[in-house]
């Protein structure tokens, strides 16, 4: 029902300013990619069948391993897929992508300890001057979820528009504490710590190997 109520939200919001009808409810995908300096970085275009200049919105997924369809090693929903297909049943055109190190985009990151959020950031605003070129689409509108809510938000004066989908409101302390409160007293007298030495800047070693999925050593500077 969320997901639902949040499509119907971004069609009207897209279709602001773009009334022309669209009947022909099928759509085309095909992959393209941008260039960067550490390698390439590989996306899907949805595009609504026999659209003329019509909308495109750069889907960015949230945090973690997650790929272009809103899924990863843990969960498998194809949230951002059906986003971009609802999007196209609606004559607004997307893109959607596999950030650096996820899935089909793993070789654009050279190293895990040299990645930064920054990163993200210039990537997207990288995705934004390549659509914009694109004499098929009338503009550009980036839709972020969770993290990438944030990423959208640090690009989104490259963009015509910008939604936000379960957006952070906090910093990034307070929400893995939120996240790991459910967790046993031994977890968190482990973890908590270790999150706030990362809020005053100080990395940390000596960390459980239970724990690296969050917290590995390689993974603290971004």
């Amino acid at each position: 029902m969320k997901i639902s109520i949040v499509i119907a939200i971004l069609i009207v919001f897209l279709k602001v300013n773009h009334l022309s009808a669209q009947t022909d409810t099928t759509f085309t995908e095909y992959e393209t990619y941008l260039k960067t300096q550490s390698g390439e970085i590989f996306g899907k275009l949805t595009i609504p069948e026999n659209a003329q200049k019509v909308p495109v919105a750069l889907i960015i997924a949230g945090s973690g391993p997650t790929d272009r369809d809103g899924n990863n090693p843990m969960m498998k929903n194809d949230a951002l897929k059906k986003l971009a297909h609802q999007l196209a049943l609606n004559n607004i055109a997307s893109l959607r992508f596999d950030k650096r190190g996820i899935a089909a985009s793993k070789e654009a990151m050279t190293s895990e300890a040299d990645l930064r959020f920054e990163n993200y950031v210039e990537d997207v605003k990288a995705w934004i001057n390549q659509l914009k070129q694109d004499e098929r689409f009338s503009k550009v509108v980036i839709i972020g979820h969770s993290e990438g809510s944030l990423i959208g938000m640090l690009a989104a004066e490259a963009a015509d528009q910008y939604v936000s989908i379960a957006g952070v409101g906090r910093s990034a302390d307070l929400i893995l504490k939120e996240q790991l409160r459910e967790q046993t007293q031994a977890v968190k007298d482990m973890t908590f710590p270790i999150i706030d030495s990362l809020k005053s800047g100080k990395t940390v070693y000596d960390v459980n190997p239970m724990l690296y999925s969050l917290f590995r050593p390689d993974v603290q500077p971004y």
